[in-house]
């Protein structure tokens, strides 16, 4: 086990109350990103796991995505 946690503790301690939740935030966001990156396997030089948009946007290519040229008008109410 390493001296991290105990670090961490000390530092934690002698910090005032939003700096010390700053610093936890950083931490839990770190452990997350670890995390994530484990469970997702390898991750392209972005950070995305590999072929995380062909699997999602990547997955509409082909589809049809027509915008009409000149969209009819908005409905309007008469008083």
């Amino acid at each position: 086990m390493s001296a991290v946690p105990q670090e961490l503790a000390e530092t934690l301690s002698k910090l005032d109350s939003q700096s010390a939740t700053a610093l936890e935030r950083l931490v839990r966001d770190a452990m997350a990103l670890v995390r994530s990156t484990k469970r997702e396997g390898t991750v392209d030089a972005n950070g995305w796991p590999v072929g995380y948009f062909e699997r999602t946007a990547g997955c509409f290519a082909g589809e049809p995505c027509d915008i009409p040229s000149d969209p009819p008008p908005e409905p309007t109410t008469d008083w």
